[in-house]
């Protein structure tokens, strides 16, 4: 397994070999590099996939410290890998609580981010977190019943009685509690808006339709909010994690986005579409 090892530790990566275009994967709170996994197989032959555990997640470095999780510690655990790994310009695809993390970094680093493509993104309205869900988030990574709830609230449209499902459950058992409710108040603490608002690259908002998590006004408030996103795809019998729940639709969206129709693309695009 590749692992890089740089100043803010030692990450976990899973790639798809190729040199251009380079996209960059960022997983959620209850994820990892898996859940791009499908998606990256489906690149175009000659691009290049990237997707790297977060640090308390899959097989990255664990931690205590609790200043390690949140959008300013994951901003720069973010800029520690592409370093590491002395990237060009990059695609960031971010899903669910990762992409402030990716506008963050597109703002800090504007020459090394080529496009956003932001998938059930964190409303322009901001989140909150009702005092009353974090001692469930503290609770779930113990308990596999109350993770798989979650899981199947993010992802609808994926077979609970699958493997992939399953190893999902497993994987957000390793995780820290605490570490998830740390995430939450950072989230909350995010002004998405301001923020939103410097995006002049080019951005790709995704959602599926049966998002439980982020509804169709929200997701239509941020596409408003940011002034380099001119659409916003809706994948059909998919809900807040199309990536996993239509891998093919999501590669076929994304592939087209990016712009470029590599080898693979129309192979891409027929599975799509059937």
């Amino acid at each position: 397994m590749p692992f890089l090892s740089t100043p803010r530790g030692r990450f976990f990566y899973r790639q798809a070999a190729g040199s251009q275009p380079v996209l960059v994967f960022l997983h959620g709170n209850l994820g990892t590099s898996l859940w791009w996994r499908q998606v990256m197989d489906l690149l175009p032959a000659g691009w290049r996939g990237v997707a790297f555990d977060a640090i308390g997640c899959g097989h990255s470095d664990r931690t205590d410290r609790l200043d390690r999780f949140g959008i300013a510690s994951l901003v720069l655990d973010l800029t520690a890998c592409l370093d590491g790994l002395d990237l060009p310009a990059c695609h960031l695809v971010a899903h669910s609580s990762a992409t402030p993390v990716a506008v963050e970094y597109a703002l800090a680093h504007p020459d090394h981010v080529a496009a956003l493509v932001l998938v059930g993104p964190v409303p322009a309205g901001g989140t909150f977190t009702p005092a009353e869900a974090y001692p469930l988030l503290e609770r779930l990574p113990r308990e596999p019943e109350l993770t798989a709830q979650a899981l199947a609230a993010s992802a609808p449209g994926l077979d609970p009685a699958s493997s992939e499902f399953q190893q999902f459950v497993l994987d957000a058992g390793n995780l820290d509690g605490l570490g998830l409710t740390a995430n939450a108040r950072s989230l909350d603490a995010w002004e998405p808006r301001p923020r939103l608002a410097q995006l002049t690259l080019p951005v790709l908002l995704m959602r599926g339709e049966d998002d439980l998590i982020v509804s169709e006004d929200e997701a239509q408030q941020t596409l408003v909010a940011i002034p380099g996103a001119n659409n916003l795809e809706v994948l059909h019998g998919a809900g807040h994690s199309p990536m996993v729940e239509r891998p093919q639709a999501f590669a076929e969206v994304l592939v087209r986005f990016i712009g470029e129709r590599g080898d693979g693309f129309d192979q891409v695009r027929a599975g799509a579409l059937t």
